[in-house]
């Protein structure tokens, strides 16, 4: 029997769902089939293959290289059927085929949302998702196909690899903790006073967990040994307002916070934590109507939003 009569969607979509999940337990979940039946299906695809496409350990699973490159070509032949029969769909009911796009929690907020705004306004028959997660998802999820762009910081070179990234804005991380904090009275404060709270600060293994830590290294205080982990916003903001914990977090997340009041900014200069944040696209993704729209769309949000530390909305014109 020839590869091309024993390959089917079913090994495609499971090849791409452990890819995106790193777990055969959480991929059977989103496939809403059984763990054997996940294990049968990749088995099956290993064999179609002739090689091995993930590495099993205690953890999860990783994609060899092998692998690799086989979701890389997946994910978009996937994606290009589904943006074909969302196409036909859409131009039966008169809609524009959906668009999926990835966001870090503080950039949806601050960047993408108005963007969407205004999109929607513009075409109000439009159809889109917003996915959101830590940067490293997001980037995996754009490159297998189930992301059509991405907003967020720039991923490591490594994984820059069949990716463009256009650069938006520069934004820094704050120190702010809840009004009446006895730091928040303060007009000058030494880092290594933060030792005596719990600091809130991002998942380790994110880009904004990496510039604070080599903030903490940088002013010489070490890495803190009290720390709750999160990029759920909405826990953090919580948290922060009902104890005497720091937080470490994105502008943009807490801007209008600071603006409210709700949260004091504490007086440490933390320029150096400022990152590059942008879009991010697959090199060859087609650039429909609708992407090319909400690319400007963010463009404008970031020059209004960030000003002078953004790039201008006519730069691409």
């Amino acid at each position: 029997m020839s590869l091309k009569d024993r390959l089917k969607m079913r090994h495609l979509r499971t090849l791409v769902a452990i890819a995106e999940h790193g777990s055969l337990v959480r991929a059977a979940k989103a496939l809403s089939i059984s763990q054997p039946a996940v294990t049968k299906t990749l088995a099956e695809l290993e064999d179609i293959a002739g090689h091995r496409l993930f590495e099993r350990s205690p953890k999860g699973v990783t994609l060899t290289g092998a692998g690799q490159i086989l979701v890389r070509h997946t994910g978009s032949g996937l994606r290009a059927i589904h943006d074909g029969l969302s196409s036909l769909s859409a131009e039966e009911e008169g809609e524009a085929p959906a668009l999926v796009i990835g966001a870090l929690p503080n950039v949806g907020a601050t960047v993408l949302a108005p963007a969407l705004v205004r999109f929607a306004a513009a075409a109000p028959r439009a159809r889109v998702a917003v996915r959101t997660g830590s940067n490293a998802q997001l980037i995996a999820a754009l490159k297998q196909g189930v992301l059509d762009m991405v907003i967020g910081r720039l991923a490591e070179p490594s994984d820059m690899q069949g990716l463009t990234f256009e650069h938006l804005y520069t934004e820094p991380l704050l120190l702010v903790v809840r009004p009446g904090h006895d730091l928040s009275l303060r007009q000058k404060i030494d880092p290594a006073l933060l030792d005596g709270y719990r600091l809130v600060l991002p998942d380790a293994g994110t880009r904004a967990r990496e510039a604070a830590d080599r903030f903490f290294m940088a002013v010489g205080t070490g890495l803190p040994l009290k720390v709750i982990e999160t990029i759920d916003l909405s826990f953090g903001r919580s948290y922060v307002l009902h104890s005497d914990a720091v937080w470490f977090v994105p502008l943009g997340a807490i801007e209008n916070d600071l603006l409210q009041g709700s949260l004091v900014r504490l007086q440490i200069d933390t320029s150096a934590t400022e990152g590059p944040v942008g879009l991010t696209l697959r090199v060859d993704t087609q650039s429909s109507e609708s992407i090319q729209r909400v690319s400007d769309e963010i463009r404008q949000s970031a020059y209004e939003r960030f000003g002078a530390l953004s790039k201008s909305p006519n730069a691409n014109a």
